[in-house]
């Protein structure tokens, strides 16, 4: 039997699909993008790759029937994020959310139970301090984070009326190998990218801004523990480390462990409408997640995987 991945070769789907292959898991990755991440060659014998988009509901049925008795379960990590989401909102919005309703139209159809969905602490919006699944009810501050919550509130629907097993994770500000910093948000680009060695990195304001930024690998396996995990007791599970970091020392650390002689710019404040951290608790008593990477560590090693594959 095999894991069926949308997004395949994403960031957090390509790590995901990693460990799921490292602990001896058949994956088939769906994805529109053809190039793998170099790690994944040290696990491609278990891997499958399909070309293919989530907004193609026909292709996808193609792809369902043919694979039917393959696939036991889905992790959808397809998604446009932040400021994307807002530079082009129909057609963005519609593939947020759309894409998901045809992962979840195809569970149904062809009775697969297990789905999983990466989900983000952008829907707590705008809330202070360190945010629980709770204590802190979904309050999102745009459109990336409204498109999260309606999928969310969607898949919890179909659970309801045609008994599939949704399992919801949080994530947050997720950086490491297999991202590049040129290819990604704003303020994503200025915090790492003296680690790619880009130019005019500049922003009026944000080095206060704490968030809870987590290494890619920390959340991989949180995704895996929580698609493996039974007898659980909720639903949705916050991913992260637990600890808000701020932009200026993300900046520091970048700039400290870059191989590229790179200025960054950045003035004081907060630039979005974000909380700090992500309360992991639950995941921690439910499905025993805990992160192994400090930020410090984990800008390093995407320093050393970035400085290996940026050719300057």
């Amino acid at each position: 039997m095999a894991i069926f991945i949308t997004g395949g070769y994403g960031h957090i789907a390509s790590w995901t699909a990693y460990l799921l292959a490292k602990e001896g898991e058949r994956v088939i990755i769906y994805d529109t993008n053809p190039i793998a991440p170099d790690y994944l060659g040290d696990v491609s014998k278990k891997v499958t790759f399909i070309r293919g988009d989530v907004m193609d509901f026909a292709g996808l049925t193609q792809v369902f029937r043919q694979r039917r008795d393959e696939i036991d379960g889905i992790i959808h990590t397809v998604a446009l994020m932040g400021e994307f989401v807002a530079a082009n909102p129909h057609r963005n919005v519609m593939l947020n959310i759309d894409g998901f309703l045809n992962i979840l139209e195809l569970a149904r159809i062809f009775d697969i139970k297990k789905v999983l969905y990466t989900s983000t602490g952008a829907v707590y919006g705008a809330a202070d301090g360190v945010v629980s699944e709770d204590k802190n009810p979904p309050n999102p501050a745009d459109l990336y984070g409204a498109t999260k919550v309606s999928c969310e509130h969607l898949g919890r629907q179909y659970e309801s009326n045609f008994g599939l097993d949704l399992r919801i994770c949080r994530l947050y500000f997720v950086y490491g190998p297999g991202k590049f910093p040129s290819r990604f948000i704003n303020l994503y680009r200025v915090a790492f990218g003296a680690l790619e060695g880009l130019k005019g990195l500049r922003l009026e304001k944000g080095a206060d801004q704490k968030l809870d930024f987590t290494y890619v690998e920390d959340v991989a396996r949180g995704v895996v523990m929580l698609y493996k995990a039974t007898d659980l007791k909720h639903k949705i599970f916050n991913i992260a480390t637990g600890v808000g970091n701020s932009v200026g020392k993300v900046v520091e650390l970048a700039q400290k462990y870059t191989r590229f002689p790179v200025e960054v710019e950045i003035g004081p404040g907060r630039i979005i409408p974000r909380s700090e951290a992500l309360d992991i608790s639950r995941a921690m008593e439910e499905v025993g997640y805990r992160p192994n990477y400090s930020l410090d560590e984990g800008i390093k090693l995407y320093a050393d995987w970035l400085g290996r594959t940026v050719k300057r």
